[in-house]
């Protein structure tokens, strides 16, 4: 499949690329500076960004399908933010301009109605104090997913980590949030779900936690 990853240099997004790669897509990896971009040879660099919509339509025409890995830095209390909803924005008028209509798009535990549903001092602490513009932002990005007419798929993982994978297996999918609070997640798991959800479409217009 040929793939648009957004948010590649990330940490999560440099395990989609690699986990993409290994499993035979043809991936295009969107970059600002290519110079500063270490991939595989075979990934191909789009240099772009999310807020340069002409960037993105031209890195979107040919592809079959867009992951987004898109992350900010962190706000802090008061500080507000737009990059999320306004590269987000962008990439579903490119798509649509292409005809690329799959979306598999990461946002996180505390978007939308998945707020309150991680741990105790996610919900009281982290959330509020440091990371409260940007779940702000994360509420707008996945509203403008939902209303995209995309076929799209929102993946909010938990508490993220850098450990190894445990693989799919150990993943749990969760849509039904009653009572539910959310754990830890590596991100290498995280990618391989995301590629998985590409394929089998299980989750398409759903909005599932990701976690152990």
């Amino acid at each position: 499949m040929k793939l648009l990853i957004i948010g590649a240099t990330g940490l999560t997004g440099r395990q989609l690329v690699d986990q993409a790669l290994a499993q035979g897509h043809n991936v295009t990896a969107l970059v600002r500076d290519p110079a500063k971009a270490s991939f595989a040879p075979a990934v191909t660099k789009a240099v772009g960004d999310v807020l340069d919509a002409a960037s993105l339509a031209k890195a979107v025409v040919g592809q079959e399908a867009v992951l987004c890995s898109l992350g900010s830095g962190a706000t802090g209390p008061f500080k507000e933010m737009t990059l999320l909803s306004e590269g987000t924005r962008h990439l579903i008028a490119a798509m649509q301009g292409a005809g690329t209509r799959r979306l598999v798009c990461i946002t996180g535990i505390g978007a939308g109605d998945s707020k309150g549903h991680g741990p105790w001092y996610y919900n009281w602490l982290f959330q509020p104090l440091v990371l409260r513009g940007v779940y702000h932002d994360k509420d707008r990005q996945e509203a403008l997913v939902r209303g995209s007419g995309l076929d799209w798929t929102l993946v909010r993982p938990g508490i993220l980590t850098n450990g190894a994978a445990k693989g799919l297996t150990a993943v749990r999918a969760v849509t039904d949030l009653d009572g539910f609070r959310a754990g830890s997640v590596s991100r290498a798991d995280v990618a391989a779900w995301c590629l998985r959800e590409l394929g089998d479409g299980r989750y398409r217009a759903q909005a599932p936690i990701i976690t152990y």
